[in-house]
């Protein structure tokens, strides 16, 4: 039978992508902020090169994308994102697999990532990958922009 790696193609994605990838991301129903925006974005795919990544379906239309960081000491993993006709296909966990695999090349011990509360979909997605719910530390974080992050409930 075949896999979603059968299907797409996983590529690096390119500031050339930017148009569709905000499109995506907005159906993909993410947070979006004004580290969104295009100078944001190609800031990021200068600062961590070959972790924002994008799945390619068989006429090379982008169909899901995910965003990798590295610090040097841990990894994390921002804005995985399918377009909803697309999903429950294992473009999600391809998307994953080659950024885990980009994450442990780099030397990354760790992944992380954050999800919304309410968002029961990437809960279950993330925990059927092995991510656990980490009860013994608290987010903070403080706006540096107006709206560069969503409410706190």
């Amino acid at each position: 039978m075949p896999t979603a790696h059968d299907r797409v193609t996983i590529t690096e994605v390119t500031m050339d992508d930017y148009p569709v990838v905000h499109v995506l991301w907005q159906r993909g129903d993410l947070w979006m902020r004004p580290s969104d925006g295009p100078q944001a974005t190609l800031l990021k795919l200068k600062r961590d090169p070959g972790l924002f990544l994008g799945a390619r379906d068989v006429r090379g239309r982008l169909v899901g994308t995910v965003m990798g960081g590295w610090d040097g000491r841990r990894a994390y993993v921002y804005h995985l994102a399918v377009l909803p006709e697309k999903r429950r296909q294992g473009i999600a966990d391809a998307l994953m697999d080659e950024l885990e695999e980009r994450f442990r090349r780099l030397g990354a011990l760790k992944a992380k990532t954050q999800i919304l509360v309410d968002n029961v979909a990437s809960r279950a997605f993330f925990t059927r990958r092995g991510y656990l719910r980490e009860d013994d530390c608290e987010p903070w974080g403080k706006e540096l922009v107006e709206g560069g992050a969503p409410p706190c409930r």
